[in-house]
């Protein structure tokens, strides 16, 4: 049969048409596709195929995939191939996917391809959604001494390319943007862990994080409360390190309990050695103790457990001194007269002017089983 303008079939194409492809040719300017079994050639431009192999997508030689036909009035080269994309329609049908997610509440898995100091970012077919620091779970939040913006970037580095177990919190429908959440996704888990809790039960679980105003505490490094500072110790904490360190393990009691809030005490796990002190030490008591820091115009010295006694600089010495540490040392033991009991107010003051003409027999000082805090101490520059 000869060629003639009445026997040529021209393929009918309009904007936005959905097409099935083969993939036919990879170019450096793209990839090529047989579209509607022949009927005409699409090429998908290098820039999407980029993306598309970051996500997996097969584009292999004879590959079947749907794409979209972005305008039948423009053409690559003189190969006459329309531009056809993939990724328009993969997003829509990923969107759908996970706004059908958030009405069932669904958990999914997500993988981080990007970090910025504000937590993770995911790129699925070029849509890219956030999963901020905030709302990473225990075993995946940085902890950084003194929130070092480098190190804390690093470590969010470490976690790109990762598989996170997300729950949706936030949908911007117009901007087509989505902010997720590994905390949420362990809902369930925390849940069922907060209904077995009891008040007055004793735990043992794993130190996930240090910090000024406690130690974090978690249960398989999912799950994460605070032990705040004013329930680790009876006493002051001049150095929450010595209290313990990340992966130790501790004792911890729950003390409150209500509402899915939940407050822990470690040093609760013992009596309150105000009860004990009056039982063991009255005024004018004169004992040998330790001398355990210093601060100026005062020392301080072990009384009982972890409950030291002050000593103001005026009863140091008989010597003219401007500084504790001109004339003691950490851990020296020294003897001392008690001259201030208050269990009320919780104060303890003593004496170290003691008359050594005394015929008053110096007192053993009650011993604690308990470990005591140890503190390092600079002397202050003279």
């Amino acid at each position: 049969m000869s060629f003639t303008l009445e026997n040529l079939q021209v393929p009918f194409v309009k904007k936005w048409q959905k097409v099935t492809c083969k993939v036919v040719k990879h170019l450096n300017k793209g990839v090529v596709v047989s579209c509607e079994d022949g009927s005409y050639l699409g090429i998908i431009l290098a820039k999407e195929v980029k993306d598309l192999e970051k996500n997996w997508t097969d584009l292999a030689i004879w590959a079947k995939i749907e794409a979209e036909l972005l305008d039948p009035n423009l053409l690559v080269d003189d190969e006459w191939y329309y531009i056809v994309s993939v990724t328009k329609l993969l997003q829509y049908s990923i969107w759908e996917d996970f706004l059908a997610k958030v009405k069932q509440d669904e958990v999914m898995t997500v993988i981080p391809t990007e970090a910025n100091l504000g937590g993770l970012l995911i790129d699925i077919y070029g849509i890219k959604w956030f999963l901020p620091l905030s709302q990473l779970a225990p075993v995946h939040y940085p902890r950084v001494e003194d929130w070092n913006q480098e190190k804390i970037f690093d470590a969010l580095l470490d976690l790109v390319w990762k598989t996170f177990k997300v729950r949706i919190i936030n949908v911007d429908e117009e901007n087509k943007r989505l902010i997720f959440s590994e905390r949420e996704a362990l809902k369930e888990e925390r849940e069922k862990i907060l209904k077995e809790l009891k008040v007055e039960n004793i735990y043992e679980w794993v130190i996930s994080g240090v910090s000024s105003y406690g130690l974090f505490v978690t249960i398989w490094w999912w799950l994460e409360w605070l032990v705040h500072v004013s329930e680790i110790t009876y006493w002051h904490v001049y150095d929450i390190n010595a209290f313990g360190k990340v992966w130790d393990k501790v004792k911890v009691k729950v003390i409150w309990y209500e509402d899915w809030k939940i407050s822990f005490s470690m040093k609760k796990l013992k009596e309150d050695p105000w009860k004990i002190i009056p039982k063991k030490f009255k005024i004018w008591d004169i004992f040998e103790w330790e001398v355990v820091r210093f601060v100026p115009y005062w020392a301080f010295i072990r009384l009982y457990d972890d409950i030291n006694a002050l000593v103001h600089l005026s009863e140091v010495s008989n010597q003219s001194i401007s500084n504790p540490a001109e004339v003691l040392k950490l851990w020296q033991k020294v003897k001392a007269k008690l001259i201030l009991l208050d269990p009320k107010w919780r104060k303890a003051w003593a004496t170290l002017k003691v008359n050594k003409s005394t015929t008053k027999q110096t007192k053993k000082v009650p011993t604690s089983v308990e470990k005591k805090e140890k503190v390092v101490v600079k002397k202050k520059d003279q």
